[in-house]
């Protein structure tokens, strides 16, 4: 279930700063490029995030909280007691319940969760389509649905992106098997003030974890 949840994390902060995907009308289109504009702005950017699934076949409504600093490749995400860090050529990613770390080499599969690659490059996986414009509390947003062009495990995935700040505020990722992720960014900061080491895993930090090496 985690892996799953962490994957479906990867979409959404894969898909915020999406450019250049293949639209079906071409407001999408201008939106979603004015978006990834702005994000490459920034030296870094900061989300931190309320994540929730519902899975109404298993009675399941659940809601957890986390934090991901993005930095070009390079990303540090806390989410459920995980922690998953890279510096863009290697990962860390230690699992509290396994007391372990793994340690791998930065992937180049276009599946690999690097939200940092994704945040500021080009997709051309996904098809986009503004549905609407709502206004909540007196904040208007666009709607925009990606749909995937090759089959994955989800359906589509919906950003709610605000039109002032042209920022995705949330995205739900809407799953074959009915079971629905939604990410909502409570707080978005840009150029914080990190460590130099801020993207590398410290090992003295997790001293009672076994380290997995799988480079």
């Amino acid at each position: 279930m985690k892996k799953i949840m962490v994957m479906s994390l990867a979409m959404i902060f894969g898909l915020i700063s999406i450019s250049n995907a293949q639209v079906d009308d071409k407001k999408a289109r201008e939106i979603l490029d004015k978006i990834s504009a702005k994000a490459k702005t920034f030296k870094n950017i900061k989300f931190e995030f309320t994540y929730r699934m519902v899975d109404k076949a298993h009675n399941i409504d659940e809601s957890l909280k986390g934090t991901i600093v993005v930095q070009g490749d390079k990303f540090n995400l806390d989410f459920m007691g995980r922690k998953i860090i890279s510096d863009g050529k290697t990962v860390w990613s230690y699992d509290p319940d396994a007391e372990e770390i793994q340690i791998s080499n930065v992937s180049v599969d276009n599946e690999a969760f690097n939200p940092g690659k994704l945040l500021t490059s080009y997709d051309d996986n996904y098809r986009s389509k503004l549905i609407k414009t709502v206004k909540k509390e007196g904040v208007e947003y666009y709607v925009i649905d990606l749909y995937p062009k090759e089959g994955k495990s989800f359906s589509k995935i919906r950003l709610m992106i605000s039109k002032e700040k042209l920022q995705v505020m949330s995205g739900t990722v809407y799953g074959k098997d009915n079971v629905i992720y939604t990410y909502t960014i409570n707080e978005y900061l840009v150029d914080v003030d990190i460590d130099a080491n801020y993207f590398v895993m410290n090992l003295k930090d997790y001293s009672d974890a076994d380290v997995v090496d799988l480079r």
